[in-house]
Order: structure tokens, then sequence, then C-alpha cells
């Protein structure tokens, strides 16, 4: 089989290997739609510093599997499965509350969960990991399962009422699941803040009040279309020490910051400000198992909306130059997604 292999920063080879075993409890599942995160990117060009060379990248991936284990009773070879990419020690007081995702000990498929991750023909998971996915359902459809149960996940921490005017700082793939996620809930004064064109005009398309980072101030330009209000809830969507900057800026006295992206290893905030405002600031990680199953549902749900986040698709063969392009910022798609040949 093929393997797309990472081999340093801004090294990626296709290279060929065996197809590889997988235990009693594990399933060997074919790759049929893998999903280019701005994670793998940062990983690829050495920024974050999670990727590992020699190891196959990613982890958002909705497949067909080819074999089980001999333990495996709830699958069979053809079923259609979404991964969830992360798997906890199953010990840990975290795992054992149904926080797996905060494992200290936890694998996720693709970032360091050993050799393999779904950029490949073929890769292998527990029987734990794997959700069944309706067969109707496009398989890169199904992959939105990860970034919609990140959004989900960071909505439930902030838990904002309905009647709240929210914020999200990037129009990128977790940016605009944030969006879906609110809008399926009845969420109705969301803004959006970015500065790529093109992602602001897909976020005004789905339903979002727009604003371009780089023009004016974006807290002044909400007070003027609210009648002087502020957001109370912003997501940070991004990851840098400005953006969370600027989601800070936009947030309320009293108000919520959850922090989703993770780029930057550390930020600066005025002291003062964050006492004195009493601003809660939350990082928000993953998800559980149950916001994963959500999040499937939701993707079935809204399978028009999610097909105008995908920008293009690839082959394995064509990675390498896809995610060089994205890397340089001569490509800025919402979501590529390499496909497999008949897929």
């Amino acid at each position: 089989m093929k393997i797309l292999q990472y081999n340093g920063p801004w090294q990626f080879s296709i290279e060929e290997a065996p197809t590889p075993s997988f235990g009693p409890e594990e399933l060997l599942i074919r790759a049929d739609a893998v999903g280019i995160c701005g994670s793998d990117v940062h990983g690829f060009t050495g920024e974050s510093g999670r990727r590992k060379p020699g190891m196959v990248m990613g982890h958002e991936v909705a497949g067909s599997v080819v074999s089980v284990g001999t333990k495996v009773a709830s699958f069979q070879p053809g079923d259609r499965v979404a991964i969830y990419p992360i798997l906890g020690c199953g010990i840990c007081r975290h795992c054992l509350a149904g926080m797996e995702h905060i494992c200290p000990n936890k694998r996720i498929l693709g970032v360091n969960a050993g050799h393999w991750g779904a950029m490949a023909d073929f890769f292998t998971c527990h029987e734990r990991q794997a959700f069944r996915l309706d067969a109707q359902v496009d398989p890169a459809i199904g992959l939105f399962a990860e970034p919609l149960a990140v959004a989900l996940h960071a909505v439930n921490l902030m838990s904002p009422a309905k009647k709240e005017i929210l914020a999200i700082v990037g129009a990128g793939t977790i940016g605009l699941a944030l969006l879906i996620v609110l809008q399926d809930l009845g969420f109705e004064s969301i803004f959006m803040i970015e500065k790529v064109e093109e992602k602001l005009e897909l976020a005004l398309k789905l339903g979002a009040h727009t604003i371009h980072a780089d023009r004016g101030l974006p807290s002044e330009l909400i007070e003027s279309e609210t009648g002087a209000l502020r957001a109370s809830g912003v997501f940070e969507a991004v990851g840098l020490a400005q953006t969370v900057k600027t989601a800070y800026d936009l947030c309320d006295f009293g108000g919520t910051i959850v922090l989703i992206g993770n780029l930057a290893k550390e930020f600066t905030l005025p002291l003062q400000g964050v006492t004195s405002n009493e601003t809660t600031l939350r990082g928000s990680y993953g998800f559980n198992r149950t916001e994963f199953a959500t999040a499937i549902h939701l993707a079935s749900k809204k399978t028009h909306m999610l097909r105008q986040l995908i920008s293009g698709s690839c082959s394995l063969e064509e990675t390498p130059d896809v995610m060089e392009r994205m890397a340089r910022g001569d490509l800025k798609p919402v979501k590529m997604v390499i496909r497999a040949v008949d897929c």
C-alpha cells in the first residue's frame, strides 16, 4: 500500500509499505476521505513541533472497514465509519469520567499514535474509535464529524444563552463549524472576524455577520451593529497571539473567551483588564465520545452547508504539493480532502 510519510519540516514522500497488522480488538480501515487539517500544515512546516519524522499524519477521516480483529463484534467488512481519533488509557480519572480527550496518556491518530495515521491507503484503529456512518453519506462529509465535534465541545464549555451576542475569530474549518453548530442550536447573533475575503464571503453566505479583521476595530463595528452592545461570548479559532488579543478586545465585561486554536506557544493579555472585567478564559481541546456521536448526526443533516466548506480534493500522490502550497499561503482553502481513487 501507499503511505504519505512525513520526513521532517517541509518534507513529504510517497512510500510503499506493508498493509498494517491489527490486533484482536482493532479494525483495518480503508481511508476513503481524509481532511487536511491546519494542524497538519503547521506540523508539516515544523511550526508546532507536534509531528515527528517517519510518521503518517491524518486524523480527520471517514473510511470503510476492510478486516476486523478476532474479538470485534460490532463491525464487519464493508461497514462505513467515521473515526474518533483519540484513544485514552481507559483507566485514569479523566477516562473514567468520559473525558478521554484530556487523558494525559492519550494517543491521537495521525498525531502521536505511533507510525500510523490516515494519510495512507489503509490504517488501523481500536474498535471503540470507530463510529458507524450511514452508507449514503459521502465520506468527504463524514470526516467533518471531527471539526464539528471540536466546535460542539467548545460551545458546550461556554454554554451561552440564546440571546447572547457571540463572536468567532477565524473563518477556517473550525470557525465555520462553530457557525454551523451555533445556528443548529438556534443562535442568531453571530459575528465572524476574518481577513481572507473568500472565507468571509462563505461565512456571510452561511449566515454570519461578517467583519474584516483589518478594516477598523472589530469591537467598534460590532457595537455599531448592536446598539453599543459587545460580544458576551468569543471563540478564538486561529491560535495566534494576535488573534487571542483580538478575541479579548471583543469580549464584554463579565464575558467568556473560549480558546480553541493552539498554534502559538504563549500569548500576553492585560492582567488588570482580565481581572477587573471578570473575563473568563477557557481552553478547549478535542471532544468527548458523546459530542462526536452528535457531530456525526449533524454532519449528515448539514450536508449542503458542509459541501460548501470543501475547497477541493486531491489524491494521496498530489498531497505533498497541495500541503506545500497551503504552507506557503499560495492556496488558502477551507478544507482540502484527500480522496481514495474510487471515492
